[in-house]
């Protein structure tokens, strides 16, 4: 294979959201970019935050090559969406590496194709994130990337409730309410799965909502489409009538991710709910589940909703599995007595913003 994947390989292992190497990372290369784009993507800083840009001429500098050679290359890409593109700080063009959980493998799937090439892509992707990478990607700091928020119903009832008492961060409808940008576009883990064939995941698709910059590269690469505020909020009222979980960026503020995931085919609920990688290890949940035992119908609905399978009926009663719980809250809201609520773990709060989060895991990983 091209020593160009291999250097490339090497530098987006040093991303901050990096990717642990390994010869299916070089196979997933290889289909995606030719070894003079390969070659060229080494120049753009691994030191960055995601979404951080910078311009073309600071690549070419880093490769030692003229401009007229890197930018081309650059722009090409980032019509292709195989980088990122946005404005720099002079407002001009920059460009930045996709990283793992930031447009990759994401830009694959965002669109919601379901043919040959969604097809290959889906079985590269898989092949590389794998239990042992995805746990190197995301368990490998005490600071998560993302988190759980519960459902409205979880945290009314909870011993934090009313509503008043909850922080706007650890709510969906502030996040929303204070985005700039929405774009919704479909879920990659379960459109990888659907265009792999498996069909034994029901739930919606395009229920993957983007905030502000993440927004704003979506919609022009024609990965997603715009949305306002209230139809934000009505595809996350579906989404939890399903049973699907919000995970956000693991911050206070500076949200771009809101994802509705399922215990099918989604890298983290997924993952959790095959027991595959500890909950603590892979992601940051701030609440547990608490029941009123004394109101209990003993209907079973909480089990039956739960995506993870912390809940287990024993003698008409539900006992709840505190080390898997998700405390996401979407047994809450199927509860026909109320009786289900959310409460606080003893936890350090997130970091305060987007820059916070990534400068945590950037020291962490450093040692």
């Amino acid at each position: 294979m091209d020593d160009a994947y291999h250097r490339l390989a090497a530098h987006l292992e040093g991303l901050v959201m990096g990717f642990p190497f390994s010869e299916a990372l070089l196979d997933l290369l290889a289909e995606t970019y030719s070894p003079r784009e390969a070659a060229v993507m080494t120049g753009l800083p691994n030191d960055l935050g995601p979404l951080e840009v910078v311009g073309p001429e600071v690549a070419a500098a880093n490769l030692g090559r003229p401009l007229k050679e890197v930018e081309p290359v650059l722009k090409r890409l980032a019509e292709e969406s195989l980088i990122f593109s946005g404005p720099t700080q002079e407002g001009r063009t920059g460009y930045a590496l996709l990283q793992v959980g930031y447009g990759m493998p994401q830009t694959f799937f965002w669109a919601g194709r379901l043919d040959e090439r969604a097809r290959k892509m889906g079985r590269l992707v898989y092949r590389y994130f794998n239990t042992k990478v995805t746990g190197q990607v995301y368990g490998g700091t005490p600071t998560k990337s993302f988190r759980y928020v519960p459902v409205e119903a979880g945290l009314s009832r909870g011993e934090d409730g009313p509503l008043q008492k909850v922080m706007p961060y650890e709510r969906m409808e502030p996040i929303v309410q204070s985005a700039e940008r929405i774009a919704v576009a479909h879920c990659p883990c379960r459109t990888a799965a659907r265009a792999g064939g498996r069909t034994d995941c029901g739930h919606s698709l395009e229920v993957c909502l983007k905030y502000d910059d993440m927004a704003e590269f979506v919609i022009a690469q024609g990965l997603a489409r715009a949305v306002s505020r209230d139809e934000a909020m009505s595809i996350l009222d579906k989404s939890e009538q399903e049973g699907l979980v919000h995970m956000v960026d693991n911050s206070r503020g500076q949200v771009r991710h809101t994802c509705n995931c399922c215990g099918h085919y989604c890298w983290n609920v997924g993952l959790i709910n095959r027991r595959r990688i500890p909950r603590d290890s892979l992601m940051a949940v701030y609440f547990l589940r608490r029941t009123e035992e004394e109101g209990c119908l003993g209907c079973g609905a909480c089990a039956e909703v739960c995506p993870v399978r912390a809940v287990a009926m024993v003698e008409n009663r539900p006992v709840v599995d505190l080390e898997w719980c998700l405390g996401c809250g979407v047994c809450a809201r199927v509860c026909p007595a109320g009786v289900i609520g959310m409460v606080r773990r003893p936890v350090p709060e997130p970091p305060r913003d987007g820059r916070e989060l990534v400068d945590r895991i950037r020291v962490e990983k450093s040692g």
